[in-house]
């Protein structure tokens, strides 16, 4: 233990301890008073005035304890001082104070309320099998106040009642620091858990956009690669563009796949592993790029096609702010759907993004190969697309179109605007 939580534990413990040390002493004393007066009550006939204390004219005198009376209520104060940094040796200790002190003959009484503290420390802090054998020191404890009985007053009748009254004041306030304990642990689950799960969904995230980012960029890139070596042997002229948007795509991808890997660059420099520091990426000083939504639409769409001839976008509605979480994943969406278009289709594709009062719907089309009735099997491009949308509490329809060709709806709520 640091030496700060060392200061900061005894600071909440030297009151405490304090506190049962004065409550234990004036105890003692009045109890000492108590037998040092005349028969009856101090306050009663033969006893000093009455309706006065002990201490009143007339009443007990002061009755001084041994000094080693002192010394015991001392050590079980400073045990309880120390409770929460040796529970063990604290509760020991206070143990074999009191069983001192009442070796020398004198009633414990709220000496005990020491062990009661200490024994709730050991149950709260420890687990149950690594205390539970040191409550025996009840034992010797109990005989030590018996020494001038004949066989420790084992035989004398209520000695097993007294036994078990001993025993009680330990086992209530121990059960009371099980529960605690029991609690601070389905607390500590619960958090674990949590964060579990939170470390989990993050992963799926950046897995999932990495998916989509890598993907699509590889079909692009693949499908323009097709068109350029098309046409370089007989229009080379042509080439230069499926050239220029392969170069493009590649840089795009490569700075969003940046992007999206920055977090796990961040999570090792602030390990100070050293991670993700000198590559001159935006990552470097903590600033992360936007997550991409649909204002970048029309840049996807030209990197698939610079021409325009094969994939067109169209807006019905009045656009609109969207929360940041609907807009990226309308975009994830058309992005997946169009690479699937691109990948299988192989005829136009056209994205239609309409904005109403409490959804965003986002339909993609393609004229594809893709015939009605015609089984499919669904893969993880639609599987994806379909999580996406229902993280955002929409839901997403494909399937082939009765005209042919094949079609991804997306309907994202967006709430009431």
């Amino acid at each position: 233990m640091s030496r700060p939580t060392v200061r900061r534990v005894l600071a909440l413990d030297v009151p405490l301890a304090l506190f049962v040390g004065v409550v234990s002493l004036a105890a003692v004393h009045a109890q000492a008073a108590w037998t040092g007066s005349p028969p009856g009550p101090p306050w009663g006939p033969g006893g000093g005035p009455p309706g006065g204390p002990p201490w009143a004219k007339g009443g007990a005198d002061f009755t001084a304890l041994p000094p080693a009376a002192y010394v015991c209520i001392a050590v079980v104060a400073g045990c309880v001082a120390v409770r929460r940094l040796r529970p063990r040796w604290a509760f020991t200790g206070a143990m074999a104070a009191v069983a001192a002190f009442s070796a020398l003959g004198l009633e414990a009484g709220l000496l005990r309320l020491g062990p009661m503290v200490l024994v709730y420390t050991m149950a709260a802090l420890l687990p149950l099998r690594s205390w539970t054998p040191w409550t025996a020191l009840v034992v010797p404890v109990f005989l030590a106040g018996r020494t001038d009985l004949p066989y420790l007053g084992l035989v004398a009748p209520g000695a097993a009642g007294d036994l078990v009254a001993a025993l009680t004041l330990l086992l209530v306030p121990a059960a009371l620091g099980v529960i605690v304990r029991s609690r601070r642990e389905n607390a500590r689950r619960e958090r674990d858990d949590e964060l579990r799960r939170s470390v989990y969904e993050e992963r799926l995230r950046i897995a999932r956009e990495v998916h989509d980012l890598v993907g699509h960029s590889l079909s692009v890139i693949n499908m323009q690669a097709g068109v350029a070596l098309h046409v370089l042997g007989r229009r080379p002229e042509q080439a230069e563009p499926a050239l220029q948007a392969i170069r493009q795509t590649s840089k795009d991808a490569l700075e969003e796949l940046r992007g999206t890997l920055a977090v796990f660059r961040g999570a090792g420099a602030s390990r100070g592993d050293g991670e993700g520091a000198g590559d001159g990426g935006e990552a470097d000083g903590g600033v992360r790029e936007p997550v991409p939504g649909l204002d970048r639409l029309g840049d996807l769409a030209a990197g698939i096609d610079p021409t325009g001839e094969r994939v067109a976008v169209r807006t019905e509605g009045e656009p609109a702010a969207l929360p940041a979480a609907v807009d990226h994943a309308a975009y994830r969406i058309a992005q997946e759907a169009l690479t699937n278009a691109v990948r299988h289709g192989g005829g136009a594709a056209a994205v239609v993004i309409g904005y109403h009062p409490e959804e965003l719907t986002v339909e993609i089309t393609d004229s594809g190969p893709a015939r009605p009735g015609r089984a499919y099997q669904e893969g993880s491009g639609i599987a994806g697309m379909r999580e996406r949308a229902r993280a955002v509490g929409g839901r997403l329809l494909a399937g082939p179109r009765p005209e042919g060709g094949f079609r991804v709806r997306a309907e994202l709520p967006v709430g009431e605007r």
